[in-house]
C-alpha cells in the first residue's frame, strides 16, 4: 500500500481570526443611556430618611396647672403611646418631625386631640379640662370599668365611648340610631356592586367606604346593624367604636354585671393592618 501524502494547506489566518461587528448607533445610545442614566435614577428613588428626636411634653390641669398623672398621649398614625410620670411629664424617643395627630385622654378630663407639628427642640405643653360628668363616676371604681379603660387607654388609637348616661337619655331606643348619633363619623347604608342595600351600615375610612362590623359581648353580630337594631335598648350598658378599624362593641348590663363578678379577661383591641 502507498502512503497518500498528504497535502497541508496553509491556513487563511484572515480567515480564522475572529471579528467583531460594529454596533449601530442605536445599540451605543442604550448602553450610554444604561450606563449614565441609571446611577441618576438610582438617586432618584433614595428617599432620605426624615429627621428624628425626642418629643417631650407636660400635662396639667387647664384650671390649676397641676400635673395630670398616669395619661395617655397617643399618635395613631405611628401606633405609639406614652403615659405620663408623677409630674405629668412624657417623652417619645426616635420621633420623626412633622404634622402629627395627637390623642390624649385621662379619666375626668375631656379628651384632647389635634393636629401638632413638632421638631427638634419643641416641647409640648398640653392642658387638659375637668369633665364634670365624667368625675360623678370617680366614688365607685368597678372592676368592669377598669377593664374597659384599660383595654380603651392601651389602644394606640381614639375610642369614642358611649356612656351609659347618653344611652339612658336618649329618646330613640333603637342602638343603631344611638350609635349614628353619636359617632362622631358619617355613617350610611352599604350598597353592593349591583346597587342594592345590604345588611348592616358602612362608613368612610380614608375615603372608602367601609362596612362597620358590630361586637355584642365579644361576639360578632352576623346581621351586623340591622341585627343590633332588633335588640332591646334598656339592656345595654354602653359602646366603644373603633373608628380605625371599623368596629363598635357593645356590653349588655348582664356581661358588665359578668365583668364584676368573675374573672374574666378582656382581650385587647386589635391595631389596623396597613
Amino acid at each position: 500500500m502507498r502512503n497518500r501524502a498528504r497535502e497541508e494547506r496553509p491556513r487563511n489566518t484572515e480567515n480564522h481570526r475572529m471579528r467583531v461587528r460594529p454596533r449601530s448607533p442605536a445599540v451605543w445610545i442604550a448602553v450610554w443611556a444604561t450606563a449614565v442614566l441609571a446611577p441618576v435614577a438610582a438617586g432618584q428613588d433614595t428617599i432620605p430618611p426624615v429627621p428624628t428626636f425626642t418629643l417631650a411634653g407636660r400635662i396639667v390641669d387647664a384650671l390649676n396647672e397641676r400635673p395630670i398623672i398616669s395619661a395617655v398621649v397617643k399618635v395613631p398614625e405611628l401606633r405609639r403611646y406614652v403615659f405620663s410620670d408623677v409630674n405629668g411629664r412624657f417623652s417619645f424617643a426616635g420621633f420623626p418631625e412633622g404634622t402629627w395627630e395627637i390623642v390624649v385622654e385621662m379619666l375626668g378630663y375631656q379628651t384632647l386631640d389635634g393636629p401638632v407639628t413638632v421638631s427638634e427642640g419643641n416641647g409640648l405643653l398640653l392642658r387638659l379640662n375637668p369633665d364634670p360628668v365624667a368625675l360623678e363616676g370617680l366614688e365607685v371604681r368597678t372592676r368592669s370599668a377598669a377593664l374597659l379603660d384599660r383595654r380603651r387607654r392601651r389602644y394606640p388609637f381614639r375610642v369614642t365611648t358611649i356612656s351609659p348616661q347618653t344611652i339612658a337619655e336618649t329618646i330613640n331606643a333603637d342602638p343603631a340610631a344611638i350609635f349614628r348619633r353619636n359617632a362622631n363619623a358619617f355613617v350610611t347604608s352599604c350598597i353592593d356592586g349591583s346597587g342594592f342595600l345590604t345588611l348592616g351600615a358602612c362608613y368612610y375610612r380614608r375615603a372608602r367606604k367601609t362596612q362597620v362590623k358590630v361586637f355584642l359581648n365579644e361576639g360578632e353580630l352576623v346581621g351586623g346593624m340591622n341585627e343590633l337594631s332588633m335588640f332591646p335598648a334598656q339592656d345595654i350598658h354602653s359602646m366603644d367604636w373603633l373608628k380605625d378599624i371599623g368596629e363598635l362593641r357593645v356590653y349588655t348590663h348582664w356581661f358588665i354585671e359578668r365583668l364584676n363578678t368573675s374573672g374574666t379577661r378582656l382581650a385587647p383591641f386589635k391595631w389596623p393592618i396597613g
